[in-house]
């Protein structure tokens, strides 16, 4: 009954459209004799009076290509150093603003906010990304391969300062040459603007205003012309740093301080390629992973926190694009295999250089890595390449190359070749991708089967989104460098979802089916599932509402420990779960996601409960509780996970902020306290005290273990 009306809805939808018109707006270059603007908020520089304001800003939501409900006024310019930004949010209810974050690269989600693209080398496939709050925090990012990967732990140096009044809010921003490539004889670059009004879900945006086009759609930017004179000076920052750790660990009574140097070293060799060099690399701002808990017998998913390594990275991206909300199953270069290992514990890197370069027609990177000895593990040297040509409109074919072993002392490399093929013009105006790769590992001392290859198709449109690929991982593919969930192993895939948009209270309804069915390489099913969503309901509130329905087979080839004491018996299993998921919209003070989710499990029954809770009080602190309970009951025994999290964020103000995050969960029996205080002088300068605290659970109670605290201080001296 569900398949019928959904077929037929897909057949006759018809999805709002828009004109697609890529718009031109003239920068100002300041005239001379007239100062640059100071950076305060306030927007009465004589710079802003000669300066005309971006037109043409048009709904995307709720209402494509309609009137916004507020005006908007922004303002454009630039000289030799830097861009300025004068941007004017006029709400004519200044209290219902939305101004609840603070901390620099916050997830701003709940807060009214705008955001900036600038495709410098005009290549309608990478861009910078700004974005500013209406409580003042600030972040930005990379966006590479027409969104394909967004890299928001790509930090710049630059500044923005924000103001509250009766007409609205304002932002005023200076992003310095120095701090973005571009090329120099350029006069054009790609631009994009974007205002969100919080509490109406409203986004409003200057180019393509069409919901079938994500803000990060690089190809659909409009265009800022009269770019001229910027200059980037010697394209030099050294940031040398300093550090001071005490550790003390309470179950032998030692205790232990030390001290430590370190710096990196940024050079643009020209506009378009830039050299990186750490020595002695420190990651002790970094935050802490999230504990997940694992029912499956496949490994899981980090994602990469440190920063040297998240800058640039989507250069080194191969292959499709997951999304953002699903997690890869196989990656060739997976940077945390670099500096830290099997058990989490970090290994030393003693220098890493990285060389990359981005033009309209290519990408390179480059990265090579020299790792410390550590407890079991002797000294390393890892290699990366990746090269990826761009081809027609928007598609590009590459290369990748792995050397090394982070673990074992032998020879290890994988090479691979991939191509990706996207347009936004099939069938007139629709979005569709192709992707196919091929890669190869060789080990010494393995050999046989050691190939991977895969070939999808992806139609993410507005009201329609499909999926479909089929993957072969041979059985000894395991690309050392890499991450590969399971291998000897062929993947069929597939997805369908309906989303219709409605009127009167409901923005859109949900439909939708994910089928998978996996075999070994004889053909033989290892797993299968067919996914359903019969109903999901967005509404115009930003609250939401989901039903899943799903029939799962796992056919275990051997037996399976799920849980200490508790092993499952090779054989086939068949079960049907379904489940419910409620999220209330974080525009509110208090926000939340409850889901709740129940049916067979192997050879008994498994009920998942999810909490999650944000309390935004005001623009100065944020509180945040999850909890995750997995009550399992099997024929081979019966076992409960639960798993708990804490956070507190305190703002002082943009500049100066303290985190805490707590995490628990009774399988390790531990819980882990992680606190930082990061204060940053000005842009680019900066300093963290992090303290990180953990307990055994013993007799009921908390067993103290160790009390680490480290400070560090970084200084970016700019030539």
């Amino acid at each position: 009954m569900f398949l019928t009306p959904l077929a037929l809805s897909l057949l006759c939808s018809n999805p709002p459209t828009c004109a697609i018109e890529a718009p031109d707006h003239h920068i100002l270059q300041r005239p001379a004799g007239t100062p640059a603007p100071v950076i305060d908020g306030l927007l009465d520089d004589a710079l802003w009076q000669s300066c005309e304001p971006l037109t043409g800003l048009r709904q995307v939501e709720p209402v494509a290509g309609g009137d916004p409900s507020e005006t908007t006024d922004v303002r454009i310019a630039c000289d030799s150093r830097a861009l300025y930004l004068a941007i004017r949010c006029n709400d004519r209810d200044p209290a219902g603003i939305r101004a609840t974050q603070r901390m620099r690269d916050a997830r701003l989600n709940p807060d009214d906010r705008i955001e900036l693209l600038f495709d410098t080398f005009l290549d309608r496939r990478n861009a910078f990304w700004f974005q500013v709050g209406a409580g003042g925090s600030i972040g930005d990012a990379l966006i590479t391969k027409n969104g394909s990967d967004f890299n928001k732990e790509w930090d710049a140096i630059w500044s923005a300062r924000v103001r509250r009044d009766e007409s609205g809010w304002t932002a005023e921003v200076e992003i310095p040459a120095a701090s973005i490539n571009f090329d120099p004889a350029a006069s054009v670059w790609g631009f994009n603007f974007q205002r969100e009004i919080r509490r109406r879900s409203e986004s409003v945006r200057w180019a393509t205003p069409d919901p079938r086009f994500r803000f990060f759609s690089v190809a659909h930017a409009g265009r800022l012309t009269g770019i001229g004179g910027l200059e980037q000076g010697l394209g030099l920052d050294l940031k040398p740093f300093v550090t001071g750790t005490a550790t003390d660990d309470r179950m032998t009574g030692e205790e232990h301080a030390s001290g430590d140097a370190g710096g990196d070293l940024f050079y643009r060799i020209s506009p378009s390629t830039k050299l990186s060099v750490s020595i002695n690399t420190d990651f002790a701002e970094t935050e802490v992973d999230a504990r997940q808990v694992n029912l499956t017998r496949f490994p899981l998913f980090f994602p990469e926190k440190r920063d040297f390594f998240l800058e640039d990275s989507g250069i080194f991206f191969f292959g499709p694009s997951v999304g953002f909300h699903r997690r890869p199953d196989v990656v060739p270069f997976f940077s945390r295999r670099v500096g830290i290992d099997e058990d989490g514990g970090e290994v030393p890197l003693v220098a890493s250089v990285k060389v990359t370069a981005q033009t309209d027609s290519f990408s390179l990177g480059l990265l090579d890595v020299q790792t410390g000895s550590s407890e079991g593990l002797e000294e390393r040297n890892l290699f990366v390449g990746r090269f990826s040509k761009n081809i027609l409109d928007q598609s590009d074919v590459g290369l990748i190359w792995t050397h090394g072993h982070p673990t074992a002392g032998v020879e290890s490399d994988t090479v691979g070749v991939d191509f990706n093929y996207r347009t936004d013009r099939f069938a007139g105006d629709r979005n569709l991708q192709v992707s196919t790769y091929a890669m190869k590992s060789a080990t010494q001392g393995d050999g046989g089967d050691d190939l991977a290859y895969h070939v999808s198709l992806r139609y993410p449109n507005d009201e329609i989104h499909a999926r479909l690929s089929f993957t072969t991982l041979e059985e000894d593919f395991a690309p050392a460098l890499g991450f590969v969930r399971r291998n000897g192993v062929r993947a069929y895939e597939g997805g369908l979802s309906y989303r219709p948009r409605m009127h009167t209270g409901v923005r859109r309804l949900r439909f939708g089916l994910a089928p998978s069915w996996i075999t070994d390489m004889d053909g033989n099913t290892e797993s299968a599932e067919l996914s359903v969503t019969p109903f999901g309901v967005e509404w115009e509130s930003g609250d939401e509402l989901d039903l899943t329905v799903s029939r799962e087979t796992e056919n275990l080839v051997e037996d399976f420990e799920i849980h200490e004491g508790v092993v499952i018996g090779g054989g086939d299993y068949d079960f049907t779960r379904a489940g419910i998921e409620l999220e209330s919209s974080d525009k509110r003070e208090l926000s939340a996601e409850i889901g709740v989710s129940a049916g067979g499990f192997f050879s008994g029954e498994r009920t998942e409960y999810s909490l999650e809770f944000d309390w935004r009080p005001n623009a100065a602190a944020l509180f945040g509780f999850e909890y995750e309970l997995n009550d399992v009951e099997l024929d081979e025994g019966d076992f409960s996970v639960h798993l708990g999290r804490l956070k507190a964020d305190f703002l002082f103000s943009p500049r100066v902020s303290w985190s805490s995050f707590a995490q628990w969960d009774d399988v390790s029996d531990e819980v882990s306290l992680n606190s930082r205080l990061w204060w940053i002088f000005s842009p680019g300068r900066e300093a963290f005290v992090v303290l990180n605290r953990g307990w055994n659970l013993e007799d009921g109670g908390l067993q103290p273990t160790h009390l680490d605290t480290t400070v560090k201080i970084g200084y970016t001296l700019r030539f």
